[in-house]
């Protein structure tokens, strides 16, 4: 899922600890990315856990999803 990683990364949605959760400081939610389930979960970003526990908000199951919700939700 490489092609996540260079979108999420050209939007300013960083991976700090390598366990592909990625945020970005500038807005309250986390973006976790699994593999394994095929999901991207937009949650909400609970402090220091990166959305680990946070409030799921969205469940995309393409990157193109994904490019639709920033476009109409972030405007990016």
């Amino acid at each position: 899922m490489d092609y996540i990683d260079t979108f999420l990364k050209s939007k300013n949605w960083l991976d700090t600890d390598f366990d592909s959760r990625y945020i970005n400081v500038n807005h309250p939610y986390a973006i976790l990315v699994s593999e394994d389930e095929g999901q991207i979960t937009l949650r909400g970003n609970a402090g220091i856990d990166n959305g680990q526990n946070g409030e799921e908000i969205f469940t995309f199951t393409s990157l193109q999803e994904l490019q639709e919700w920033f476009e109409n939700n972030i405007g990016e």
